[in-house]
């Protein structure tokens, strides 16, 4: 089956945001000293997520994965901090490695930091211009999350990594969406077509952290990519996968009729995490 190599451009609505001259040098001088703690604390062993071993025994890991289409990466069954497909597991805000969990209305720091976390940009230091996090390390040359920010590769090691924008987008245009509920969760179906039509990953409607909240859980998925985006007016957005309960969208149908998309937003949020493993050819 012939595998098109996908060239679109991303056509988002940029989220309009608190102007970058807010940041002071004393924020900036700040960001190295807060990521080299997250680093710290979020090299320490993930047990979450943990299941039988992959199918194709090629590389040893425990997390279960699918091939959704030709020459594309492998897919995760789960979000990280989830032990089932439809456990919604830990939010993330972008380039955080932490990663934290809802508890008694709260959001609790998976390594024991925080046992009140609001996801907002104080709290946020890649809420910066791409150059600035260039310099601090936070992603490389290609313009994606380094491994030691990838919350995929901290979690679970390996060649596991977040998947990039482009790769999401492929996600929409490669497969069939399918809203279904799983176990009283409502999520999407998310299946390859053709010769990968067996194959396929459920995506929990987790919603996303906003603040101290957890806003949406039931209406709406998100999921980060690894790529900050370049063409925003805004310092702190970054390519993420969004979709909702809809299963009819007009101005989306060029997709599929269940209403998936690509779009930048704000990097402080916390949204969920489906990890990858390999790399489109």
């Amino acid at each position: 089956m012939a595998t098109k190599k996908t060239t679109t451009k991303k056509s988002a609505t940029a989220k309009a945001s608190k102007p970058a001259a807010k940041k002071g040098a004393t924020a900036k001088a700040a960001a190295p000293k807060k990521a080299a703690a997250k680093k710290a604390a979020a090299k320490k062993p993930a047990a979450k997520a943990v299941r039988k071993p992959a199918a194709d025994g090629t590389t040893g890991d425990v997390h279960e994965k699918v091939q959704l289409w030709k020459d594309g990466p492998y897919w995760a069954t789960t979000n990280i901090g989830a032990e089932k497909p439809e456990d919604f597991g830990y939010y993330f805000w972008w380039g955080d490695t932490v990663g934290y969990k809802r508890e008694k209305d709260k959001w609790v720091a998976t390594d024991g930091s925080s046992t009140d976390f609001s996801f907002e940009e104080d709290n946020t230091p890649t809420c910066d211009d791409e150059d600035i996090l260039r310099d601090e390390g936070w992603i490389g040359d290609d313009g994606v999350l380094v491994p030691e920010h990838d919350a995929a590769h901290i979690h679970w090691g390996g060649d596991w990594r977040m998947p990039t924008a482009d790769e999401l987008l492929e996600l929409i245009d490669k497969c069939k969406w399918t809203l279904k509920e799983v176990n009283g969760v409502e999520g999407h179906v998310v299946r390859g077509i053709g010769a990968y039509a067996s194959a396929s990953i459920f995506l929990p409607l987790a919603g996303y952290g906003d603040g101290t909240s957890l806003r949406r859980a039931g209406l709406t998925g998100t999921y980060w990519s690894s790529v900050p985006n370049s063409g925003s007016s805004s310092y702190d957005d970054a390519w993420r996968l969004s979709f909702n309960s809809s299963d009819y969208c007009a101005w989306l149908l060029r997709f599929n009729s269940s209403c998936p998309w690509t779009r930048s937003y704000g990097r402080y949020l916390g949204r969920s995490v489906r990890p990858v493993q390999g790399f489109t050819k």
